[in-house]
């Protein structure tokens, strides 16, 4: 039996998303007790979609750039984005707990799209999703020494495109003479990512 659409009222002053609606709620295959959910959002995403992309740990972001689909790997879940708004979210509890998680991602989409005249395009030219280990690691201070937390360089770029670390917590990237690691960081990651990597900068 088809299920009645529910549309949502989620932001009402979004500058570029501010409803979505529950289209479909099926049986999760791979998680007995969970949904899948398909939605559909008020606004086409296909230029923000990318931008999107930097706003999550590359480890947590899918973008295929020829079909401009996003896939987020966040809230124990897997939600797939499309650029003309459709979202399909898997191992969902109920239409409640899928309207509090897209209502985040919205809050997000909004966010990056009020700031995408301030985003420089060169940023984007590799996606945050196609970045390994070894782009971060190359552009480590490469001293193994400890202070973040992480027994070497490598699992600490491991961690930062999980998430799971921050830029920050890099001490020796924060020493004058690491200035060209820095600029190497900054060359494959971009202001934004950099910062929502967790780099502050003093």
């Amino acid at each position: 039996m088809e299920m009645k659409e529910i549309k949502y009222e989620v932001l009402k002053k979004g500058s570029l998303v501010k409803s979505v609606s529950i289209k479909n709620i099926k049986p999760c295959i791979a998680t007995e007790g969970k949904v899948r959910v398909l939605m559909e959002l008020d606004s086409p995403l296909g230029e923000v979609l990318p931008l999107l992309a930097s706003n999550y740990p590359p480890g947590k972001t899918s973008y295929l750039e020829k079909k401009k689909i996003l896939t987020l790997s966040l809230f124990n879940r897997l939600i797939t984005i499309y650029p003309s708004g459709k979202v399909t979210m898997n191992k969902t509890l109920d239409k409640e707990d899928a309207i509090e998680v897209i209502s985040q991602i919205m809050k997000d989409i909004n966010q990056v799209y009020d700031h995408r005249e301030e985003a420089d395009s060169s940023e984007h030219l590799k996606s945050p999703s196609k970045l390994g280990p070894l782009d971060i690691h190359r552009c480590l201070p490469q001293t193994n020494c400890t202070d973040c937390g992480e027994s070497t360089c490598m699992a600490f770029a491991f961690k930062i495109l999980s998430g799971e670390q921050k830029l920050n917590n890099c001490i020796p990237l924060h020493e004058p003479w690491n200035q060209e690691q820095l600029k190497c960081l900054k060359k494959i990651l971009g202001s934004t990512l950099m910062q929502n990597l967790g780099w502050e900068g003093y």
